[in-house]
């Protein structure tokens, strides 16, 4: 069992400082996201029993096959990419081809990135595809080709993105809440879309948001996104939890490479989010998801062996305990305990996220089948 902080990320769209109650630094500029895991984007640094870094990292002692999860604490004050994750074969297939000499570089790693959010607070997000009727109608209001609305109402996503994005120009985007207005979205729809306009006046990936679902959720919901399902988070605090991974490939509202084709090859129409009200201490298991979750508030949970296990401290106080020994956690400090390791207690008074990857004993231990959660 070790103890580690995470790796700060001060991407341009984070709060700023908006994450200085977990990172412990004031940095007076954006604080995107804080990582916990042994991805080599952001390796945790490895913290002593009186919270001092060690200078090690956890990738000192652990590689990504014994480590599968990367757990992310997220402030987002503007919104982030409208991106997909692809899926495994897509992932390992553009890895490979783009090690060949002058490749572009698009894939960060060959691996899937599945995830699901939990909201520490009131979180909006764009996530999976908004009924082609109802963006179509957003989309007339800009005076778009009849030919790209016709490819959206087809369902032709694939070939309605890039004839939406060859019409995008600033004046379009600063319509865009007047056209979602119009076609009688509510306000806080109508809000989102002004926040993108505003955010990326000069941006056409800011033309396909409309053709994704908003969402908004409160504390304690969550939302899995599966690899091939495209969205954008728009504001707010939340923890992330999601395969070791840092493969995005984008398709607009970013100052990153944009890359359209491979975007769109990535796309699963066949899936969809999966959005689930909770409520604290209830168990977190998507469908087909490899982790499981609970965030606790108090008392005691048992966390077994068998599977990699991660104990976060969000707020107030926690004590892990084992046949180890007993550790304290702090706010923003996380508890590392392998398969290997033995059975663990938490004990909580504040706030603590249980992450397990899915194994043979997490199924034991919580009933089987995660369709019936």
């Amino acid at each position: 069992m070790l103890v580690v902080r995470g790796a700060i990320k001060d991407y341009d769209w984070g709060m700023v400082d908006g994450l200085e109650a977990w990172s412990g630094r004031s940095t007076g500029g954006p604080q995107a996201e804080l990582w916990f895991g042994v991805h080599p984007g952001g390796p945790s640094p490895l913290v002593d029993i009186g919270g001092e870094l060690t200078g090690e990292h956890l990738a000192d002692h652990f590689d990504i096959e014994a480590i599968p999860l990367l757990v992310k604490l997220l402030a987002a004050a503007r919104p982030l990419s409208v991106q997909v994750h692809p899926p495994r074969l897509v992932a390992e297939s553009g890895w490979q081809a783009q090690q060949e000499p002058g490749a572009e570089p698009v894939y960060s790693d060959p691996f899937e990135k599945t995830e699901m959010l939990v909201a520490l607070e009131s979180f909006e997000a764009f996530a999976g595809w908004r009924s082609a009727d109802e963006a179509a109608a957003i989309l007339e209001g800009l005076d778009l080709s009849a030919e790209s609305l016709a490819a959206l109402r087809e369902g032709d996503r694939a070939a309605a993105i890039p004839l939406i994005l060859g019409q995008a120009t600033p004046e379009r985007v600063a319509r865009l809440a007047d056209a979602a207005a119009s076609a009688g979205l509510p306000d806080p729809q109508v809000a989102a879309y002004a926040t993108v306009a505003d955010n990326y006046p000069g941006d056409p990936g800011a033309l396909l948001t409309p053709l994704l679902a908003y969402l908004r959720l409160e504390a304690g919901q969550a939302v899995y996104v599966p690899a091939g399902v495209p969205h954008s988070y728009i504001r707010g605090i939340g923890l992330e939890v999601m395969t070791s991974s840092d493969n995005v490939v984008r398709l607009g509202l970013t100052s990153k490479p944009v890359f359209v084709d491979h975007a769109i090859a990535a796309l699963a129409d066949d899936l969809a989010p999966q959005v689930m009200p909770t409520s604290h201490g209830d168990l977190i298991w998507p469908r087909n998801a490899p982790f499981v979750v609970r965030v606790i508030s108090s008392g005691q949970e048992r966390v077994p062996s068998g599977a990699y296990r991660i104990l976060l401290l969000i707020e107030g106080t926690a004590r892990v305990t084992s046949e180890f020994g007993e550790i304290s956690l702090r706010p923003g400090t996380a508890a590392v305990i392998s398969a290997d390791d033995p059975d663990s207690v938490i004990e909580a008074d504040g706030l603590v996220a249980v992450v397990q990857s899915t194994a043979r004993q997490t199924e034991t231990r919580y009933g089987g089948d995660p369709d019936e959660h």
